[in-house]
């Protein structure tokens, strides 16, 4: 009698470990992202591309023939980890956009967006294409210019190019040619836009946390006071406006109404 009920708690936790690890295997049968065939894609490019086998996608979507591929088609990728939109934003790739230039006026790096998206080192990005852009840790900001950020005069006391006296200078200088499009660094509301005798053409955007961020010496204002813009949305083009001695970008990042170092917020050029 006692070997008989022992055989039966036996069978019982036995049945048991197979209910178990037949739920885990099925949660890590639906983990995983869909991905939509383009044009010149294989199973061999996919499966490199998220790094699972090219069995496992050929059975999940159960492929007949694995080397016709019909474009648009929606493949689930087993295993490969979805990207969490609210850890960044998407981007849709424009033409003539590369992985390096993407990442530059990001704020971010080469290395982060091809884990996040699973991109190889050789793909080409076709127009459209939307990836996703890690969030930069942080104060959040972006670089407010679409282009390798080079500092012509840096943030602290300098000797003024055009009085020529020693000055506190409250922001950076940044290298652009006139009519270059200049971006909200973060989310905010327009509370200056117009002319200033010293930094002419003048933006200045309001954010949350007590910051604003000042875009002087512009050729063109298309904002507001009052508008609302988001991360990245065009706000002038810049110029020479103002007190100034060439085509510039003027920028400041205020804390509280007190000016702070903008390097320590946003990326320049190495």
């Amino acid at each position: 009698m006692f070997g008989l009920n022992l055989l039966k708690r036996s069978a019982c936790f036995a049945l048991l470990v197979l209910l178990l690890c037949g739920v885990s295997f099925a949660e890590r049968r639906h983990q995983g992202v869909w991905y939509r065939v383009r044009s010149g894609d294989t199973i061999s490019h996919i499966a490199r591309k998220y790094r699972v086998s090219q069995g496992s996608i050929i059975s999940a979507n159960q492929i007949r023939n694995d080397r016709r591929l019909y474009v648009d088609k929606k493949l689930f990728i087993p295993g490969a980890n979805p990207v969490l939109k609210t850890d960044g934003r998407w981007y849709q790739v424009k033409r003539g956009d590369t992985v390096s230039q993407i990442a530059v006026s990001h704020q971010t790096t080469v290395s982060k967006l091809v884990v996040a998206n699973r991109l190889m080192s050789a793909d080409h990005l076709p127009a459209g294409q939307k990836i996703f852009i890690p969030e930069k840790g942080g104060t959040g900001f972006r670089n407010p210019m679409k282009i390798p950020l080079a500092m012509t005069s840096k943030y602290g006391y300098r000797k003024h190019p055009i009085s020529k006296t020693r000055r506190f200078h409250h922001g950076i200088d940044l290298r652009a040619r006139k009519g270059t499009r200049v971006y909200a660094c973060k989310s905010g509301k327009i509370v200056r836009a117009g002319w200033d005798p010293g930094y002419g053409n003048i933006v200045v955007v309001e954010h949350l946390g007590g910051y604003k961020t000042v875009y002087g010496h512009l050729s063109i204002i298309y904002v507001k006071v009052g508008q609302r813009m988001k991360k990245g949305q065009v706000l002038a083009l810049t110029g020479n406006s103002g007190y100034s001695t060439g085509p510039h970008l003027h920028f400041e990042i205020r804390w509280k109404d007190k000016s702070v170092d903008p390097r320590r917020y946003i990326r320049l050029r190495s």
